[in-house]
């Protein structure tokens, strides 16, 4: 259940008792260190090791980023109420793999938040600037086609008044303002690079941002994570299962809005091109498995309309990110470099290339 402030904001404020209390054993100690930093991801996280009773455990404690930038777009996007209700709310009776949860808090006024959860352990050779294997691509399609296939234009998503539709007014303003504020940074990186990109405004890319979220509105929605990258996907060792974290984009969208992201963010671009087809068949072989049906020409059409929306949250990396870090300018770089390269493959021009 989610409960309400106080609660610690850092790392610094926890202390045995307080996990003791809220695990349910006798701690004697703990120690930590911050994973994911470098990874694009909304939040502070800690992997926590505790001494009890009953031996040695791993959890994860995940705060709100204290970055002015990043806690500024939570709380436009009202991203970590999302998160934190799609948990506490949604996801229990999901078809899919996540990590359990031990306790949530969420600050309506400051949008401050930590979540204590399970520990995964997790194939850390997976990196999304690499990208990852058609195998592996394809149990993330398993998996949000059993999610979308459970909440398809579902009556408890369609009264909800916290989970977005893409042209939900703080969501349009959110993605256009990470757009429009992004951009300018984001063509530093592509400079640097070598990479030529439209010649186009970050006022000019936040209106095509917002007319794609207006005309992609109009399908048949189901619940989407909308951030199906590798750096939120936990494979298991054994490569066969998956596990999906950071769920602060949770909307009421399209399918195939998840399925597009995923494939241009977590593919090489070479994979992409060449497994295109293959991958969105399978989507479509999986939905029917799960009891849902759609046709070939829908998931077709709404891929190739769903691919700028990765060049939005590419703007967002360098604006809410510690720039200065290598592999942020690198993960901004890959990301758009994949969705530049998918939009000149499917044809889709949105400005003047320079």
């Amino acid at each position: 259940m989610l409960k309400s402030p106080p609660f610690p904001l850092s790392i610094e404020e926890i202390d045995a008792l307080f996990l003791s209390e809220h695990l349910g054993m006798d701690i004697h100690n703990f120690r930590y260190e911050r994973i994911g930093a470098d990874r694009g991801m909304l939040g502070e996280i800690y992997r926590v090791t505790i001494q009890s009773d009953i031996g040695t455990q791993e959890v994860v404690a995940k705060f709100s980023a204290q970055r002015k930038e990043a806690l500024d777009n939570a709380k436009r996007g009202g991203t970590h109420e999302r998160e934190l209700r799609c948990y506490d709310e949604l996801l229990n009776s999901t078809p899919i793999s996540i990590p359990e949860i031990f306790a949530c808090w969420f600050d309506e006024d400051s949008s401050e938040y930590l979540i204590l959860q399970e520990f995964i352990v997790f194939d850390q050779s997976v990196d999304q600037i690499d990208g990852i294997t058609i195998a592996q691509s394809k149990l993330v399609i398993e998996e949000a086609a059993a999610m979308h296939a459970h909440w398809w234009e579902h009556s408890d998503l369609v009264q909800s008044n916290w989970l977005p539709r893409l042209n939900d007014d703080r969501r349009r303003t959110n993605l256009t303002t990470v757009t429009r504020l992004g951009w300018g940074p984001l063509t530093e990186i592509l400079d640097e690079g070598g990479l030529t990109y439209p010649e186009i405004s970050g006022d000019r890319l936040a209106d095509e941002i917002d007319g794609m979220l207006c005309d992609l509105s109009n399908f048949s929605s189901t619940l989407i994570h909308s951030d199906l990258r590798a750096d939120n996907l936990l494979f298991n060792t054994s490569g066969d299962g998956v596990m999906i974290v950071d769920w602060q984009g949770c909307s009421f969208g399209p399918s195939s809005f998840d399925i597009t992201y995923h494939m241009i963010q977590s593919l090489s671009i070479d994979d992409r091109r060449q497994y295109e087809t293959e991958l969105l068949d399978h989507y479509i072989i999986s939905l029917e498995s799960f009891g849902h049906q759609i046709t070939s020409d829908e998931v077709h059409k709404l891929y190739r309309n769903s691919i700028l929306y990765s060049l939005s949250i590419a703007c967002a990396v360098p604006l809410i990110n510690d720039v200065e870090s290598p592999r942020v300018k690198e993960l901004a770089f890959s990301m758009a470099s994949r969705t530049l390269a998918a939009l000149d493959d499917h044809d889709i021009d949105f400005g003047q290339r320079a």
